[in-house]
């Protein structure tokens, strides 16, 4: 058995988000099933110690070029050694797995989870279609080149793991061939729900009353603005209840800006990134976990929140409906529709008997997000075991 893997990724060690948790967890079984796993990444070399598994270093001190051309030059030169190349996103990384592939020869599995170039558009201004219809327009030099080379890593790899259909549809509008792509449903089986930090977080905020929480990156597709602009109308009918949003973004001094515009600060609190086991602490508190995303290819959050217990709203956008059933195990919304948000948030805290229900019924439906399933259907992918 080839049982070298080389995993190209940008965030690792300082990742807490649900790409890096996951992959951390995966490394763990791969080892323990005879697999020797290196991993490439960003971050300081000190960090890197921490891990019982090689873990190879390009500083973020350097510029971006020469960051570029280092991890370029360290991922050939490990590859050299390795069987199989596992390359967890299209930036730098999935440009380092291209060449490896070209040059080398090597098996490339490729992970996809999302689109760079439609969030670059996004952010840029230049869009504001949703990620399916982006890939049927044309936009500036600078998309359509990022576009392209995220097609060509695509289309080289020998094989591309997606976490929903619709991440699947997504590969497909993009010019990858059904064959190559394997649906591989994200699991968080291994998260331990009682290694939170016992903390009184409810102390530490100052807050007495309900909590709606999201955990969501503070970019303009996560739609955090919205659920702000609903505060007022929800403080007007329940008095004491309060926003709490988790994790840090380019939208952040916006968002604070708003705040303070609608003069609600005592009802929403930033809290910034915190750790994994801070984010099920908050998830306890929570009367109500909220994620209004106009993007969404399996959300690692949405399945915390099920598994601690959290009652669930989300959008009925992207992979949001293969993880929530409607009506069962959480409910869904239209993105950005304010009607729908404040008829569902209401429904959720004025009827308990729905709510125990939803908690009930989503940590059962967790079944289908097998952890083991998830390490058994990786294996068989590099080991060209396809069902």
């Amino acid at each position: 058995m080839k049982n070298r893997i080389l995993i190209l990724t940008g965030v690792f060690l300082e990742g807490i988000g649900g790409p890096s948790t996951l992959l951390k967890a995966l490394n763990k079984d791969l080892i323990e099933r005879g697999y020797k796993v290196t991993v490439l990444t960003y971050g300081k070399k000190k960090k890197a110690k921490e891990y019982p598994y090689s873990v190879k270093v390009v500083s973020n001190k350097w510029p971006s070029f020469l960051r570029s051309f280092i991890y370029l030059k360290k991922g050939l030169w490990l590859a050299l050694r390795s069987d199989i190349i596992y390359n967890q996103d299209l930036y730098t990384a999935g440009l380092t797995s291209l060449i490896i592939k070209r040059f080398l020869g090597k098996k490339l599995v490729t992970r996809f989870v999302g689109d760079s170039a439609w969030e670059t558009a996004l952010n840029q201004g230049e869009t504001i279609d949703d990620i399916l219809t982006f890939q049927d327009k044309k936009y500036s030099h600078l998309i359509e080149r990022r576009k392209k080379i995220r097609k060509k890593i695509l289309l080289n790899s020998d094989k591309v793991i997606v976490a929903s259909n619709f991440l699947r549809n997504l590969a497909l509008k993009i010019g990858v061939s059904d064959e190559k792509i394997k649906v591989i449903y994200n699991s968080v089986d291994f998260l331990d729900i009682n290694d939170d930090l016992k903390v009184d977080l409810k102390k530490e905020l100052n807050v007495s009353g309900r909590v709606i929480l999201t955990n969501a990156r503070l970019t303009l597709w996560k739609g955090v603005d919205m659920l702000i602009k609903i505060m007022p109308e929800l403080i007007e009918k329940y008095g004491d209840i309060n926003f709490i949003i988790i994790s840090e973004g380019p939208e952040r001094k916006n968002l604070e800006k708003l705040v303070l515009d609608l003069d609600i600060e005592k009802n929403v609190f930033f809290v910034g990134r915190v750790s994994r086991q801070l984010v099920v602490s908050y998830l306890k508190i929570a009367d109500v976990f909220v994620l209004n995303t106009n993007y969404e290819g399996m959300s690692f959050v949405i399945l915390e929140a099920m598994k601690v217990g959290a009652p669930i709203i989300t959008t009925s956008a992207g992979g949001n409906p293969e993880t929530i059933k409607d009506g069962q195990t959480g409910l869904l919304v239209d993105y950005r529709n304010k009607g729908q948000w404040l008829k569902a948030i209401s429904r959720i805290l004025d009827d308990q008997e729905l709510t125990q229900r939803l908690i009930k019924n989503a940590k059962e439906d967790l079944k289908r997000f097998s952890w083991d399933n998830l390490v058994k259907e990786t294996i068989n992918v590099f080991e060209n075991k396809l069902s």
